[in-house]
C-alpha cells in the first residue's frame, strides 16, 4: 500500500542565500516494515537537502518517521524570485509503484540591487572625451534606469546613449557617453570640466549621482612646437656635420672595440660563453684561464652572428673567461674578464617526475569509475584542433564549484566508450557519488558548464 505523508507547512518563505526548514511525516499503512526514499521534485530540489533521504518505518497508523527538508535558494542575481512550487516524494525500495507525493511552495522574496560606475575611456582630448557608465544587477530583478548628464557652468555638450537602460538581473549593460566642450582651445594649459551623470530606477526611490570630469587640451600642444624646432636644429647641425666628413664614413676601419662577456653558464665539465654581438666584427676570439693555473687557452667563432660557445672539457676549478672581436685580419682588444666555478663533469641522476594525475594519456593504468558517476564529456584523442579542450572544460568545471573532476583515457576502462575507428576519446567524470539521484543533481547543477552531461552507475 502507498505510504502517507503529511507535510508540516506547505507555504515556505525565505530570502535569496538563506535557508527555510520543514518536516515531512511518513506513515506505513501495510502489514510489514517498509523501506522508503524520500527526494524533493521541481525547481527547488536542486537547492534542497533531505535529512534523512531513506528511512525505515514500522506498519500501523501509530508509527511514523519524521524527515527535515531544508530549502536553501542560492544568493542574489542566481536565486529565482517569486513562489517555487515543490514536491515531496516518497518511493518504496522495494516496489517502486508504491508512491507517494505532497506538495507545498516556497517563496523567495526579489530583491533589488544596482551598482553604477562611470569610467573614462578618454577622458582627456582637445575635442571630445569618451566615457562608458556600467549600470550593474546585483539583484534578482529586472530595473529600467533612466540616465541624465549636465554641468553647472553650462560650457560642455554631451551625446548619451541609451538614456534609458534596461538592465536585466545579475547582468552588466553600458551606456556610453561623448563630451565636447563648447569653445575649443587653441593654446594654454589643460582645463578641467566637471559633469554630472544622475541615475535612477524606475518604480523604486533608488536613484544616484556620478561626479566626472572632462580635461580639455589645447588644440596646438606646447611638446609639438618644441619637438619641431628640436627636428629643424637636429637636421640643420647634422647637415652641418656631412659637409664636414668629406663623404661617408666606414665604421668597420681600425680596430674593433672590446667585446665584452653578458653571461656564464656552467655545466659539469664545461662553460657556455655568451657575450654581445659586435657590429664591427667578422668573427669572434675567446681566451681562458684557469685560477692558479699558468697559461692560456684560445678558440675562435668565425660566424659574426654567432654570440655563444660551450667550452668541454674543463676541470673543476674557477675558469675565467675574455672575448675579442676580430675584423678581417685586424683583432680588437679583449673584454673585462668574468670568472666562474665549474662543477664536476660526473652528474647525479634526478628521478622521473610522475605525471600528474589529471592527465590523460593514450594507455595507462586501468581503471573503472566506482559508484554512480557523471560523465561530462568525450574529447577524441586525435582531434588536434581541440587538443585543449578537455582541460578547459576541467578548469571550467572546477572554477563553477565542482569538486572531484577527472581525466582518464577510454583506453584504460571498460565503461567509458572509445571514438570511431577504436579512436579512444579523453573522458571527463565525476565518480563516487552514492546514488543516482546525487549523480543526477551534480549533472543538472552544472548542465550550464558541460550541457551534454549524464549519469550512470560504474564498478560496485
Amino acid at each position: 500500500m502507498d505510504p502517507v505523508l503529511v507535510l508540516a507547512q506547505d507555504t515556505l518563505a525565505t530570502d535569496p542565500g538563506g535557508q527555510v526548514r520543514t518536516r515531512v511525516t511518513v506513515r506505513n499503512v501495510g502489514d510489514i516494515v517498509a523501506q522508503y526514499r524520500v527526494e524533493v521534485l521541481g525547481e527547488a530540489a536542486r537547492w534542497s537537502t533531505v535529512v534523512p533521504q531513506h528511512v525505515s518505518v514500522l506498519p500501523g497508523e501509530s508509527e511514523e518517521q519524521t524527515v527535515e527538508i531544508v530549502f536553501r535558494p542560492p544568493p542574489a542575481p542566481a536565486a529565482p524570485v517569486g513562489t517555487i512550487p515543490f514536491g515531496v516524494r516518497c518511493v518504496s525500495l522495494e516496489n517502486r509503484d508504491v508512491a507517494a507525493v505532497v506538495e507545498g511552495d516556497v517563496v523567495v522574496s526579489p530583491v533589488q540591487g544596482l551598482d553604477v560606475r562611470l569610467r573614462g575611456d578618454g577622458p582627456k582630448g582637445a575635442r571630445a572625451g569618451r566615457f562608458r557608465v556600467e549600470l550593474r544587477n546585483t539583484g534578482t530583478t529586472d530595473l529600467s534606469v533612466s540616465l541624465e548628464v549636465a554641468d553647472a557652468a553650462e560650457l560642455l555638450r554631451f551625446v548619451l546613449a541609451p538614456q534609458v537602460v534596461e538592465v536585466p538581473a545579475g547582468r552588466t549593460v553600458p551606456a556610453y557617453l561623448a563630451v565636447q566642450a563648447r569653445n575649443p582651445q587653441l593654446l594654454g594649459k589643460p582645463v578641467p570640466h566637471a559633469f554630472t551623470v544622475t541615475y535612477r530606477v524606475s518604480r523604486s526611490d533608488r536613484a544616484g549621482e556620478l561626479a566626472g570630469t572632462f580635461e580639455q587640451r589645447a588644440v596646438v600642444r606646447k611638446s609639438w612646437i618644441v619637438l619641431a624646432l628640436l627636428l629643424v636644429v637636429a637636421g640643420v647641425l647634422g647637415y652641418l656635420w656631412l659637409r664636414g666628413q668629406g663623404g661617408a664614413v666606414d665604421l668597420r676601419a681600425g680596430t674593433p672595440p672590446p667585446v665584452e662577456v653578458e653571461s656564464l653558464e656552467a655545466v659539469p665539465g664545461g662553460v657556455r660563453v655568451v657575450w654581445l654581438r659586435s657590429p664591427y666584427a667578422t668573427g669572434y676570439g675567446i681566451q681562458e684561464w684557469t685560477q692558479g693555473v699558468t697559461g692560456t687557452s684560445s678558440e675562435g667563432v668565425d660566424d659574426p652572428d654567432q654570440t655563444s660557445f660551450l667550452w668541454e672539457g674543463l676541470t673543476e676549478a674557477e675558469h675565467c673567461f675574455q672575448v675579442r672581436a676580430v675584423a678581417g685580419d685586424v683583432q680588437g682588444a679583449f673584454g673585462q674578464e668574468t670568472c666562474v666555478a665549474v662543477p664536476s663533469a660526473e652528474t647525479t641522476p634526478t628521478a622521473t617526475p610522475e605525471p600528474t594525475p589529471t592527465t590523460a594519456g593514450p594507455a595507462g593504468t586501468p581503471f573503472e569509475p566506482q559508484g554512480w558517476y557523471v560523465r561530462w564529456g568525450n574529447f577524441p584523442q586525435d582531434d588536434t584542433a581541440n587538443a585543449g579542450a578537455a582541460d578547459a572544460l576541467v578548469a571550467a568545471l572546477q572554477a563553477a564549484g565542482a569538486l572531484g573532476v577527472q581525466l582518464k583515457s577510454s583506453a584504460d576502462s571498460a565503461a567509458f566508450l572509445e571514438g570511431p575507428n577504436g579512436v579512444p576519446n579523453t573522458v571527463v567524470f565525476t565518480d563516487g557519488l552514492p546514488d543516482e539521484p546525487t549523480a543526477k543533481a551534480q549533472c543538472e547543477t552544472f548542465r550550464s558548464v558541460a550541457a551534454q552531461c549524464i549519469w550512470q552507475q560504474g564498478a560496485s
